[in-house]
């Protein structure tokens, strides 16, 4: 019973802090959320502004994730919730960067019904 309770209390402070915003040198606001959420919520998030805590994996995406197919070198990211495409990586190198942690902050956008993450920036976790 310890366990549920516990359970359900971290569920609950993630969720309270997926829906966090902030601004990004003063000008745009970003949503903080999960890629669970994201991904769940497709049309909801569709042209949002939203800032996810990710792993970058490159080129490097495991199977299932869903390629929204528009270029030939998208590359992805993963959270404890999920994985998604990701389209301009600010500046990432798909190799030497991967497996790193980031903010990555974008829009969401929807191609071939797939949603997937138009990146404006990144800032590496330290």
């Amino acid at each position: 019973m310890k366990t549920k309770k516990l359970a359900f209390l971290f569920t609950l402070l993630i969720t309270s802090f997926s829906c966090a915003s902030f601004k990004v040198n003063g000008e745009a606001t970003f949503r903080l959320e999960t890629i669970g959420n994201i991904l769940k919520r497709c049309n909801s998030f569709e042209n949002q502004k939203v800032a996810l805590r990710a792993k970058y994996l490159g080129w490097n995406c495991p199977a299932e994730c869903k390629n929204p197919g528009i270029t030939r070198s998208d590359s992805c990211i993963v959270d404890s919730t999920g994985c998604i495409y990701v389209r301009a990586t600010g500046g990432l190198n798909p190799i030497t960067d991967k497996r790193k942690e980031y903010i990555f902050k974008g829009i969401v956008k929807k191609f071939k019904n797939t949603c997937y993450l138009e990146v404006v920036e990144t800032d590496e976790v330290r």
